[in-house]
């Protein structure tokens, strides 16, 4: 079981520069700005020898490691023999909303509330995909994870793999996570500063030597050792090499600051954003697709069915447009997973779908 072990190391480095927001004005970010690590030489290095990341701060990314951190434990709690409904932590307005650290690592509601303020950024994300509604997600996000807990705290009588288990609430709460580190990872790819390209790299979840990733990075992992694909390679290499990019534009503006801002974002920038998104759309298509395999194969088609509502409502806005562009039909398909009896998803048609839109034949692909 891969540990986040890593990201306490990472963070020594910064123990004391670490802000409580990711973009607020803070005496550590002037003291920090003054001595900003980002010459063309350190740039290049992060691609040409190695696999790592040298960040240009790494007080930057300190919060979003330990959010990803949390998102992984909540995951790996989940996951573990002895999971119960007592780790959901009965509901979010239990815990402090100020607190930057779970009190209790083992309850659900802790960790999502207090670590690095989690909470707080859930339900106060925006999505600038161009095809998303940039406003309203991170408050139903949020919405939806506090419900989840509150409902899983209460679901212990319920059968494991039936609609509204434990299982069941702590996918919606692991997925919603996923959407919003997700949606994160693409705001910081197109923020354009130094500072909050190191954000989106933290969001991620790649440990900075390149060597394990967690939260978005492990699920990218996950669908390539199911698969048979190089998403996570290409993926990684993509976001070391927009470092370079990044401080090569900025420095042409006469921008050294952390938080400094290119004017424009340039194309080479903005083309990077959109091929990143576009390769983890398709990992986040590939296991839509093996949700929808695991109800035809009645392998606890209930929880499989949920799972595949989560992954098909990232993809959602994206299939609207392709719809919308294409004068196809294939949101439709998708939208059959919102209800509750797996034999009303139509498995077929979302396979299709998935194989027009994207070119992968789930079925052929993964295991």
């Amino acid at each position: 079981m891969k540990t986040t072990a890593w990201i306490l190391a990472s963070l020594l480095a910064c123990a004391t520069a670490c802000e409580a927001d990711d973009h607020g004005t803070h005496p550590a970010d002037a003291s920090d700005a003054s001595t900003t690590d980002s010459s063309a030489s350190d740039a290049k290095s992060d691609t040409s020898a190695g696999k790592g990341y040298q960040p240009f701060q790494q007080a930057n990314l300190a919060n979003q490691l330990l959010r990803v951190g949390a998102w992984q434990t909540i995951s790996t709690l989940h996951k573990s023999a002895d999971f119960k409904a007592e780790h959901f932590g009965e509901s979010c307005s239990k815990w402090s909303p100020t607190a930057t650290a779970a009190s209790d690592p083992k309850k659900f509601a802790s960790l999502y509330v207090e670590t690095a303020n989690l909470g707080a950024k859930v339900a106060g994300r925006k999505d600038v995909h161009p095809y998303a509604n940039p406003v309203g997600l991170g408050k139903q996000l949020d919405a939806a994870i506090c419900a989840a807990i509150e409902a899983g705290a209460k679901a212990g009588s319920a059968a494991r793999d039936s609609v509204g288990s434990i299982d069941w609430h702590a996918q919606i709460i692991d997925k919603s996570l996923q959407q919003f580190f997700y949606a994160s990872l693409f705001n910081y790819l197109m923020d354009g500063s130094r500072k909050g390209y190191d954000e989106g790299i933290g969001y991620y979840g790649m440990s900075l030597d390149g060597a394990e990733g967690i939260g978005l990075a492990g699920t990218v992992a996950s669908r390539d050792g199911n698969c048979g694909t190089t998403y996570a390679s290409q993926i990684w290499d993509l976001l070391r090499s927009g470092r370079a990019k990044l401080d090569a534009a900025l420095t042409a503006e006469g921008k050294t600051g952390n938080e400094d801002k290119l004017s424009k974002l340039t194309p080479d920038l903005q083309a990077l954003a959109s091929e990143v998104d576009g390769k983890i759309l398709e990992v986040l298509a590939l296991s839509l697709g093996r949700e929808m395999i695991g109800i035809q194969k009645g392998d606890k088609p209930a929880i499989k069915l949920i799972e595949g509502r989560l992954f098909a409502a990232m993809l959602l806005p994206y299939v609207a447009d392709w719809d919308k562009q294409k004068t196809t039909q294939h949101a439709a398909a998708l939208q059959t997973l919102l209800q509750d009896d797996p034999t009303k998803a139509d498995t077929a048609k979302i396979l299709s779908a998935i194989q027009a839109i994207w070119g992968l034949d789930v079925a052929k692909l993964c295991n």
